[in-house]
């Protein structure tokens, strides 16, 4: 099992990540679909659920399954999108992760509450407002 993060400021997106996390292993093993096991044939559902799973070990946390007690933390992606048009649960993460870089997540839910709907996140304005305060300050000091 793994988690997954970023300490970077290139990239804080873990469909980025995840994908290559499996395109460096093909690199090194030379072959392709690393992230396949006896059970799943799913390379997006192998590496999401073991990264969510690793992810949960690592923090401590109850979070990577729909069930009573568990964190309610969960995206909904956009069954609108046409990247995901004809798509079966049996790959749709693998479209999710494999499938370029168009934000697919529509609606994201941390701790039970909704932070993302339709796209947008709830503090959007504030937080971008704030942010353009903190650089422009920065700025001003350089």
């Amino acid at each position: 099992m793994f988690g997954i993060g970023s300490d970077s400021h290139i990239s804080v997106s873990p469909v980025e990540e995840l994908r290559w996390l499996e395109y460096g292993q093909r690199l090194i093993t030379r072959q392709r679909n690393i992230a396949v096991s006896e059970s799943s044939t799913s390379v997006g559902e192998n590496l999401w659920g073991d990264a969510l799973f690793g992810g949960a070990q690592a923090s401590g946390t109850d979070i990577g399954a729909i069930e009573q007690g568990a964190r309610a933390d969960l995206i909904v992606l956009d069954d609108a999108a046409s990247l995901l048009a004809g798509r079966d649960a049996g790959n749709v993460l693998d479209t999710f992760l494999f499938a370029g870089n168009a934000n697919l997540v529509r609606d994201v839910m941390v701790g039970g509450e909704w932070v993302v709907r339709g796209g947008r996140h709830r503090d959007e304005e504030r937080v971008a407002a704030r942010y353009r305060d903190a650089v422009e300050g920065l700025a001003l000091r350089a």
